[in-house]
Protein backbone atom coordinates (compact mmCIF):
# COMPACT_ATOMS: atom_id res chain seq x y z
CA UNK A 1 0.00 0.00 0.00
CA UNK A 2 3.13 2.12 0.19
CA UNK A 3 3.03 2.63 -3.79
CA UNK A 4 3.84 6.25 -4.22
CA UNK A 5 3.14 7.54 -0.67
CA UNK A 6 6.96 6.23 0.17
CA UNK A 7 9.16 8.88 0.86
CA UNK A 8 6.38 11.75 1.12
CA UNK A 9 6.50 11.53 5.52
CA UNK A 10 10.44 12.36 5.16
CA UNK A 11 9.91 15.34 2.14
CA UNK A 12 7.44 16.57 4.75
CA UNK A 13 9.41 16.67 7.85
CA UNK A 14 12.41 18.31 5.50
CA UNK A 15 9.92 20.68 4.24
CA UNK A 16 8.13 21.67 7.87
CA UNK A 17 10.91 20.99 10.29
CA UNK A 18 14.26 21.66 11.13
CA UNK A 19 17.11 20.02 13.10
CA UNK A 20 16.70 18.66 16.27
CA UNK A 21 19.19 16.72 18.82
CA UNK A 22 18.10 13.61 20.06
CA UNK A 23 19.93 12.40 23.55
CA UNK A 24 19.40 8.73 23.77
CA UNK A 25 20.73 6.87 26.75
CA UNK A 26 22.47 3.75 24.44
CA UNK A 27 24.04 6.09 22.26
CA UNK A 28 25.68 9.49 21.18
CA UNK A 29 23.86 12.80 20.38
CA UNK A 30 22.28 13.11 16.99
CA UNK A 31 21.03 15.29 14.87
CA UNK A 32 17.56 14.43 12.99
CA UNK A 33 15.07 16.63 10.78
CA UNK A 34 11.91 16.45 12.57
CA UNK A 35 9.07 18.59 13.31
CA UNK A 36 8.95 20.16 16.62
CA UNK A 37 5.29 21.93 17.85
CA UNK A 38 3.95 23.21 20.61
CA UNK A 39 -0.10 21.67 19.85
CA UNK A 40 -3.12 22.95 22.11
CA UNK A 41 -4.39 20.17 24.11
CA UNK A 42 -7.59 19.90 26.52
CA UNK A 43 -6.83 18.62 29.97
CA UNK A 44 -9.02 18.41 32.75
CA UNK A 45 -8.15 21.19 35.23
CA UNK A 46 -9.19 22.08 38.90
CA UNK A 47 -13.62 21.57 39.21
CA UNK A 48 -13.90 19.29 36.58
CA UNK A 49 -13.32 22.50 34.34
CA UNK A 50 -11.42 22.06 30.99
CA UNK A 51 -8.45 23.85 30.16
CA UNK A 52 -6.72 24.36 27.46
CA UNK A 53 -2.71 24.25 27.50
CA UNK A 54 0.30 23.67 25.08
CA UNK A 55 1.97 20.10 24.21
CA UNK A 56 5.27 19.85 23.21
CA UNK A 57 5.30 17.20 20.54
CA UNK A 58 8.19 15.81 17.74
CA UNK A 59 7.00 14.39 14.46
CA UNK A 60 9.81 12.52 12.34
CA UNK A 61 9.76 9.45 10.30
CA UNK A 62 9.14 5.76 12.28
CA UNK A 63 12.71 5.18 11.61
CA UNK A 64 14.08 8.46 13.43
CA UNK A 65 12.38 8.06 16.58
CA UNK A 66 12.97 3.92 16.78
CA UNK A 67 15.50 3.69 18.93
CA UNK A 68 14.13 6.05 22.02
CA UNK A 69 13.77 5.18 25.28
CA UNK A 70 10.99 7.26 28.28
CA UNK A 71 13.06 9.81 29.69
CA UNK A 72 15.47 10.21 26.65
CA UNK A 73 16.22 13.82 26.24
CA UNK A 74 15.62 16.02 22.92
CA UNK A 75 16.72 19.52 22.30
CA UNK A 76 14.52 21.05 19.43
CA UNK A 77 17.00 24.30 19.46
CA UNK A 78 14.50 26.22 20.69
CA UNK A 79 16.33 27.43 24.06
CA UNK A 80 14.20 24.27 26.51
CA UNK A 81 15.65 20.54 26.81
CA UNK A 82 12.47 17.86 26.64
CA UNK A 83 11.86 14.74 28.05
CA UNK A 84 10.89 11.95 25.51
CA UNK A 85 7.65 10.25 27.21
CA UNK A 86 6.11 8.04 24.71
CA UNK A 87 5.24 7.60 20.76
CA UNK A 88 1.58 7.64 19.44
CA UNK A 89 1.42 5.34 16.38
CA UNK A 90 0.68 6.23 13.03
CA UNK A 91 -2.09 4.64 10.92
CA UNK A 92 -0.16 5.08 8.25
CA UNK A 93 0.66 1.57 6.62
CA UNK A 94 3.86 3.32 5.12
CA UNK A 95 7.48 2.01 6.34
CA UNK A 96 8.39 5.63 6.65
CA UNK A 97 5.37 6.95 7.81
CA UNK A 98 5.39 10.48 10.52
CA UNK A 99 4.86 9.13 14.11
CA UNK A 100 4.41 11.39 16.99
CA UNK A 101 6.29 11.90 20.25
CA UNK A 102 4.86 13.41 23.15
CA UNK A 103 7.05 15.31 24.96
CA UNK A 104 7.62 17.26 28.57
CA UNK A 105 9.70 20.24 29.39
CA UNK A 106 12.53 19.10 31.60
CA UNK A 107 13.01 21.58 34.60
CA UNK A 108 16.40 23.32 34.80
CA UNK A 109 16.31 22.60 38.56
CA UNK A 110 15.88 18.61 38.25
Amino acid sequence: MQGPFLGVAAALARAFGGTVTLHPDTAEARDVVAVFRQVPRRVDGHNGVEIETLVPVLRAPRSVLADLNEGDLIDPQDGQIYRFLFCEESASPASDALVTAQLEEVSLYE
